[in-house]
């Protein structure tokens, strides 16, 4: 039962604050008579932008190094 409650409050909280920053992605587009996909638009890249993300090639790129294969054998 403790469970489901928390599962619950996590899921409110995450409601809330998805209401809160829509009303203010809103807000900030009728102020700047601008449509609001393209605000949101903006909001979304600033904010991945921001972001830093690892790279998952970056092993492949530098310190991966590689045994070199034994030569075969031909009859």
């Amino acid at each position: 039962m403790k469970k489901i409650t928390d599962a619950d409050d996590a899921r409110d909280a995450s409601l809330r604050v998805a209401r809160r920053v829509r009303d203010s992605l809103k807000a900030a587009a009728a102020m700047m008579g601008r449509p609001l996909y393209d605000v949101t638009n903006e909001a979304i890249t600033h904010y991945l932008s921001g972001l830093k993300l690892a790279d998952p090639l970056q092993g492949a790129r530098g310190g991966v190094k590689v045994a070199p294969r034994p030569p075969r054998k031909h009859d």
